[in-house]
C-alpha cells in the first residue's frame, strides 16, 4: 500500500465501541442501585436500549439536547418502575460518568495504535457536540496519549461529512490529503468527508453485517489488527 505520513481515525465503533461503553455504564448504574434489584439485569439493560435508542432518536431530530440524553432516558426508565426508587437525576450523572471515564476500546486498538505511533503520525476525527466529554474519554481510555492531533466537532463547528473538518486536521498536521489514510466505521460520514477532502479511506466494519454496502475505500478491514499489514507495518506484538 502507498506509504502515508499519517493515519487518522474516526473515534465511536472504530477505536472505542460506543454500545459496548453505553452498556457497562448501564451495568453499572444497575449494580449502583441502593436497594435490592427486583429486575434481572438482561431486563434492565433491554428496557434501557429500547428507551435510550429512542432517546437517540429525539436528539437527532433536535428535541432533546445531547446533555440532557442519558437525564432524559433514566427518567422515562423511573416512570417505568426499573430504578427501584434510585433518584432518575443520581442515576443519569452516574452513568454518564462511568461512560466517560471507562469507555470500552475496540478490540486490540489501544495495541495496534501503539504500534502505528511510533511509525507514523496518528489523530482522530471525531463527531461529537460535548468536546470536553470525548476528550475525558480519549484520555482515560489510553488513547489520547497516543493520538498527534484531536479533532472534534464540538470544538470545530463542522461534523464529518463536511471536508472542513478534515482540511482542519491537516492543516494541524501540516501534511496534505494524499499523505493521509483515514479509517472509520461510517461510509455516510467518514468515507464521504475524508474522500472528498482527498483522503484514502479504509473501511472499518466490525460493526456492519453483511450484505455489505458497495465502497469506495481502497481497503476493508475487519479487525484493526489488519491494519499493520496493510501499511507494511510490523505485526502488532503481543502485551
Amino acid at each position: 500500500m502507498h506509504r502515508y505520513d499519517a493515519v487518522l481515525f474516526d473515534v465511536d465503533d472504530t477505536l472505542l465501541d460506543f454500545d459496548a461503553s453505553e452498556e457497562a455504564a448501564c451495568r453499572h448504574v444497575f449494580d449502583y442501585r441502593t436497594d435490592s434489584p427486583a429486575t434481572p439485569f438482561a431486563l434492565f439493560a433491554a428496557a434501557f436500549r429500547s428507551v435510550h435508542n429512542a432517546t437517540w432518536d429525539l436528539y437527532m431530530a433536535g428535541t432533546v439536547g445531547r446533555a440532557d440524553v442519558f437525564r432524559v432516558t433514566f427518567e422515562e426508565l423511573a416512570a417505568m418502575g426499573y430504578l427501584d426508587g434510585m433518584d432518575p437525576a443520581v442515576a443519569a450523572l452516574t452513568c454518564q460518568d462511568w461512560f466517560v471515564l471507562h469507555s470500552v476500546p475496540e478490540p486490540e486498538a489501544l495495541r495496534v495504535l501503539a504500534l502505528l505511533h511510533t511509525r507514523y503520525r496518528t489523530g482522530v476525527v471525531s463527531n461529537y457536540e460535548l468536546a470536553d466529554i470525548q476528550r475525558k474519554r480519549l484520555a482515560a481510555s489510553g488513547l489520547a496519549e497516543l493520538l498527534d492531533v484531536v479533532v472534534i466537532s464540538g470544538d470545530s463547528g463542522v461534523e464529518k461529512p463536511d471536508p472542513a473538518i478534515f482540511d482542519e486536521t491537516l492543516h494541524q498536521l501540516g501534511l496534505g490529503p494524499s499523505e493521509c489514510l483515514f479509517v472509520g466505521d461510517s461510509l455516510a460520514s467518514d468515507a464521504a468527508g475524508a474522500l472528498e477532502a482527498g483522503m484514502d479511506f479504509c473501511w472499518y466494519r466490525r460493526h456492519h453485517t453483511p450484505p455489505f454496502a458497495p465502497t469506495t475505500a481502497v481497503n476493508v478491514i475487519d479487525s484493526l489488527t489488519e491494519l499493520p499489514a496493510l501499511l507494511d507495518a510490523p505485526d502488532v506484538p503481543e502485551w
